[in-house]
């Protein structure tokens, strides 16, 4: 593509249109099945302009995993924004568990595998690896000055370092993926949130806990 949009919903409709049309082909087949001219007729546009947007067929996967992996960045840093307002108080620690934090959430959870499918993807793609860090700088940015401000309303412990906070609320989310692979040995959902919340907890100001 000639100028990477900063999300989706800023793409002209006909590189939207191609880009769901390869993310389909590639989650039915994979990436070895991407065919251009497929990706072009599912799209309903010409091949011509299809490589107006994407230069070749290893940019236009580039840029599916590129979408997979920024998908909900822009919906995450509002609903955390939205978490730490003062007028939240004490029933903030509930309400990241149950937004950030559910192991059996289906969107979630399939969320949280696009964005590992997209990682793994660009282990050997240094370009994808750059358009990733690229996109992970905007939401840490937006989760530090969050944290930032939780630490000045009082929800966080403002001796915390805020790169460390940032990096614990991305962490946990990502890391319940294995939920997929833990079968019975997967803990109850009540037990879990209890878990979570006295951890949770544990970043409160000294005052509250």
């Amino acid at each position: 593509m000639q100028e990477r949009a900063g999300s989706l919903d800023e793409m002209p409709d006909a590189a939207k249109a191609i880009l769901n049309a390869a993310r389909e082909i590639i989650t039915e087949r994979g990436e070895d099945a991407l065919r251009v001219t497929e990706v072009a007729e599912r799209a309903g546009v010409a091949v011509g302009l299809l490589y107006h947007y994407f230069k070749d067929r290893v940019d236009l996967v580039a840029a599916v995993r590129e979408a997979q992996f920024r998908a909900r960045l822009d919906a995450d840093i509002s609903s955390l924004g939205n978490l730490v307002s003062p007028q939240r108080g004490g029933g903030v620690l509930r309400t990241m568990i149950s937004d950030f934090s559910d192991p059996y959430h289906p969107e979630r959870m399939d969320y949280r595998m696009d964005r590992a499918q997209a990682l793994a993807a660009a282990r050997h793609n240094p370009d994808l690896l750059q358009r990733l860090t690229e996109a992970q700088a905007v939401m840490s940015d937006n989760i530090n000055r969050i944290v930032d401000e939780a630490k000045k309303n009082g929800i966080l412990d403002p001796s915390l370092d805020t790169k460390s906070v940032g990096f614990f609320l991305e962490v946990i989310p990502l890391g319940l993926l294995l939920a997929n692979v833990y079968g019975e040995f997967a803990p109850e959902k009540d037990e879990w949130e209890k878990l979570l919340f006295r951890m949770l907890k544990s970043l409160a100001p000294p005052s509250t806990k």
